[in-house]
């Protein structure tokens, strides 16, 4: 692959994982007695 394409390839995939983080960070487990720990860092993510 070349250096150009692995670079598209690099700046998608943060876009995804980027946006699924975002996703995590705003949303909450579907159980009402269940919300499992977020990990401390996500907090910035949340959508204000």
């Amino acid at each position: 692959m070349t250096k150009k394409a692995s670079n598209a390839v690099a700046k998608v995939l943060e876009k995804v994982a980027s946006k699924s983080v975002k996703m995590a960070a705003d949303s909450r487990c579907m159980y009402i007695y269940h919300q499992p720990k977020q990990p401390a860092g996500i907090k910035e993510f949340r959508n204000k």
